[in-house]
């Protein structure tokens, strides 16, 4: 089972860098891999496809609007305040489940989504802090990010760096391509031997 500190070691043995064994330590490897860990985690979250693990949807809470808010966002009918942990926006749905006419319109200013539906959906991406969730090759990809990162501050080698970047891209690739193979299959699937027999 994947923790925060076993990912930052594989990152580590990509650079043939000394492991860790807590964060807190008073080694440089710690103090790149507390610096960097974050951030590399969140911008895969964001740059990746809509990973399985990190979907979430809820009901958004409606705000007052304030003097402060723009002219230009009276246009829309409601105002909701976004989850803390939100990284990105999939879609907005109205509450009652209706899909006839797909994702609403909406517009992010600040910390507001602004959408012309009551009560509204938000279907997003989250901020994912326990590893225990992530799948085996998202482990592999964001190990390679996090080592494409640490390689300057720890072995000052760009071409390890360059060597690195392109481990993260491929093994991204290979998780991306597993997370979409995982999706439900929506229609019933008829083979051509079913198809001649009917």
């Amino acid at each position: 089972m994947a923790s925060t500190v076993s990912i930052c070691n594989l990152a580590l043995g990509h650079l043939g860098a000394d492991k860790i064994d807590a964060l807190s330590e008073a080694s440089s490897e710690a103090r790149a891999c507390n610096r960097f860990y974050g951030q590399t985690l969140d911008a895969l979250l964001a740059a990746g496809p809509p990973w399985r693990f990190a979907r979430h949807a809820v009901v958004l809470a409606e705000v007052t609007r304030t003097a402060e808010q723009p002219a230009s966002l009276g246009r829309w009918a409601h105002a909701y305040a976004l989850p803390g942990d939100l990284i990105r926006v999939r879609e907005v749905r109205p509450a009652d489940g209706a899909v006839a006419d797909g994702p609403c319109p909406y517009e992010l200013s600040g910390d507001r989504l602004h959408a012309d539906i009551s009560p509204a959906v938000l279907h997003y991406i989250r901020r994912i802090d326990d590893p225990s969730k992530f799948t085996p090759l998202f482990v592999e990809a964001l190990s390679w990010h996090l080592a494409a990162r640490l390689a300057m501050p720890l072995t000052r080698d760009p071409g390890q760096r360059q060597a690195a970047f392109q481990m993260a891209l491929q093994t991204q690739a290979a998780a991306s391509a597993a997370d979409a193979n995982d999706e439900p299959q929506s229609g019933s699937f008829v083979s051509d031997y079913e198809r001649v027999r009917q």
